[in-house]
């Protein structure tokens, strides 16, 4: 069985998000606060039997309901009506199985459809209202004479939570979502098994945590081993370990007594033991997981005999050797376990703490590995049925992960001002993106470690000029912006991707809905007729000026003009481009930058970056205005040496102005994205993709 996807409704920022799952890792990435801790959190809080559900956790915009029911319940409405009315948290989980599988085990309860060629199985669980406990939770009487009102009521409604929700669990039939059946929460725990590596792993000794967090994970080895659904193996270690330490009892117990048979006499003088009291004798008991939990430690060996205690390693080490016992710890408790689930789910929350990047790049795949050896230790049962969620901030371990298991949490447009996620499937929504543009997306953002996933907007640039020159430039730029504007103060992510192969960002971006500025050279060219080494007559396109240009050679300029989306999009006169609207240079959440008049209504302009900078800067390079200034600021470019001029620029030039394209992109880029949903559809939608709606 493996879990196909999962849709999460009510909670904290998920207030309705779908998330479609792999068979072996699933990677989320995201900005910070876009919702990956709540998709980890909101599996814990159902785990706990809903004791740490709170009344912070249900979504901002679905809050209002409490009060919303309150009022119906006053104007006279039906019970049932009012408890439809308050707000739910949901897991929708939804399963497929082998049909030809001989047993299902556990997942036999789920299934309630009557279609002998379905495979998929649905499991509804929600913390919801129960009937009996509507008046308490409502039947609130307000202080006549408090001053907030709607303060105290929210006060009554997060001490009654506990008391007035449950957790329900439903096997709802995927071919007729109105039939259902109510299950129990056992059925659900013997079917599904989930577990979480929490981001906060308390490694750090200095800190007032607790330093031997590993030597603890002993303690819950010994205790999973010793159950008597766990391996031979296992249980015989465990009898052994309790061997040992009953024969330390029997040591200390026999020390204590002719100890306290020495201090008889002294309380002999207290009359103490009289005739009619009983004789004393110590008695000591080890507890064996007390014993690992509290007093075992893991230390590093050395050939001198003065071993290093664990806090004394590095983080990353110790991080490392943390998860894999987790995963040793989980694995064992699903071997143990009379019935088996018919899978095991892992949340890992940031694998890639104290890690250094070459280690976070090959976690995914060494995790696998991991899985494989696990299930080594049991030849004669079967592998162990385990999927992993791994949320990130890393752009080593994201990018490392194929496109197909990455999903992207973003901030979507607020609903009843309340923030809510938005959860991109790069699965469905790079499907329109051909396979070998797709492999070069891919490729590129390993090699270079780009962090797209995390930034709040980007900027990709052509060449190592700009890029070099671009902090500095984003410095003069927010000197005329106003500071809740200000570059500086937003996470802006470069890339140098090349005018040749920018164009293969557009569909990514957009599917990010990332906000991004793509500066580019308008790369003008003309036809000059040349002969082969043959003798035959051909024709090249050489380097030219603007004015003279009869098209770009500048790919992301021709495919951005491209309404048709062909391989081959048609070539654009330079000079056509100078009268393109900012409109037209902007679609969604994209504006493209390139060479312009530094002054407007003339067609002095340049082609690259370097002469743009000697017509801004006119007199810092003795530029006269001659009738040849683009001319002029071309022949200086070509001795300008790209390296040398962006540190010269960047380090030593204290002031100088920035070409007019690059300014104004910059200043569009400040400002404050476009919301989502006036974004242009990336594919059609997936009529699939939605879970039917399930009502408590």
């Amino acid at each position: 069985m493996r879990i196909k996807k999962v849709r999460v409704q009510g909670f904290r920022l998920l207030r309705d998000v779908e998330l479609m799952l792999e068979d072996t890792a699933t990677v989320v990435v995201g900005r910070n606060n876009s919702g990956k801790t709540s998709l980890t959190d909101v599996f814990r809080c159902f785990g706990s039997s809903g004791s740490s559900f709170r009344l912070q956790d249900f979504s901002a915009a679905d809050r209002t309901k409490f009060a919303a029911a309150r009022n119906a319940r006053l104007a006279g409405a039906a019970p049932q009506d009012v408890l439809a009315m308050l707000p739910t948290i949901a897991v929708t989980i939804t399963m497929s199985y082998d049909k030809a599988a001989p047993d299902i085990g556990p997942m036999s309860s789920f299934m309630i459809d009557l279609d002998p060629n379905s495979d998929i199985a649905i499991a509804h669980i929600i913390y919801a209202p129960r009937l009996s406990y509507l008046s308490n939770l409502l039947d609130f009487e307000a202080d006549t004479e408090a001053s907030e009102p709607e303060v105290d009521f929210y006060r009554h409604i997060k001490e009654m939570i506990g008391s007035a929700y449950e957790i329900e669990v439903w096997a709802i039939d995927p071919t007729a979502p109105k039939n259902r059946r109510r299950l129990d929460t056992q059925h659900l725990n013997a079917l599904i098994k989930w577990d979480l590596v929490r981001a906060q792993r308390t490694l750090d000794h200095f800190s007032h945590g607790d330093a031997e967090v590993i030597g603890k994970l002993l303690g819950s080895l010994y205790k999973t081993a010793k159950a008597p659904t766990a391996a031979a193996a296992d249980q015989l270690l465990a009898a052994q370990l309790k061997s040992s330490v009953e024969g330390i009892e029997r040591g200390v117990q026999k020390d204590f007594d002719a100890v306290l048979t020495g201090l008889l006499p002294a309380m002999d003088v207290l009359g103490f033991p009289g005739p009619n009291d009983t004789k004393l004798r110590p008695e000591t008991v080890l507890n064996v997981e007390a014993l690992l939990n509290d007093h075992t430690k893991v230390v590093y060996a050395s050939d001198d005999g003065v071993h290093l205690p664990e806090g004394y390693n590095g983080l990353g080490t110790r991080n490392l050797i943390y998860m894999l016992l987790q995963l040793q710890s989980f694995h064992k408790e699903y071997r143990a376990r009379e019935t088996r689930p018919n899978t095991h789910l892992i949340f890992i929350e940031e694998p890639e703490a104290h890690l250094h990047p070459q280690m976070q790049e090959v976690f995914i795949a060494q995790l696998h590995k991991a899985v494989a050896k696990l299930s080594e230790e049991y030849p004669d049962e079967p592998a162990w049925k385990v999927q992993f969620v791994i949320t990130t901030h890393s752009p080593h371990v994201a990018n490392a992960a194929t496109f197909e298991a990455v999903r992207y949490f973003l901030n979507a447009d607020p609903v009843a001002g309340a923030r809510q996620t938005k959860v991109k499937d790069f699965k469905k929504g790079m499907a329109t993106i051909p396979p070998a543009d797709k492999e070069f997306l891919h490729q590129y953002m390993t090699l270079t470690k780009c962090d797209l996933y995390f930034a709040d907007k980007a900027i990709m640039v052509e060449g190592t000029t700009e890029r070099i020159l671009l902090p500095k430039l984003r410095d003069l730029v927010d000197l005329e912006l106003p500071s809740e504007h200000k570059l500086a103060r937003q996470y802006v992510t470069t890339m140098e991707v090349g005018g040749a192969y920018a164009h293969l960002f557009y569909p990514l971006i957009d599917f990010l809905e990332l906000k991004t500025l793509v500066i580019t050279d308008i790369d003008s060219v003309r036809a000059v007729a040349t002969k082969t080494k043959a003798g035959m007559d051909t024709t090249k396109y050489k380097k030219c000026l603007v004015v003279d240009g009869e098209r770009t050679s500048n790919l992301a300029i021709r495919h951005w003009f491209n309404t048709n989306f062909s391989s081959n999009p048609p070539h654009i006169k330079p000079l056509d481009l100078l009268t393109k609207a900012d409109e037209e240079k902007t679609s969604g959440v994209r504006r493209l930058a390139y060479q312009i008049p530094e002054v407007k209504g003339t067609d002095v302009c340049a082609r690259s970056f370097e002469d743009a900078l000697v017509l801004a800067n006119p007199k810092r390079f003795e530029l006269e205005d001659d009738g040849s200034m683009a001319s002029d600021a071309w022949e200086m470019a070509k001795d300008m040496g790209k390296a040398d001029t962006a540190l010269q620029f960047a380090i030593r030039e204290k002031d100088w102005t920035a070409p007019r394209y690059i300014r104004e992109g910059l200043a569009w880029l400040a400002e404050p994205p476009p919301p989502a949903s006036g974004l242009p559809p990336i594919q059609p939608p997936d009529t699939d993709s939605k879970l039917p709606e399930v009502t408590p």
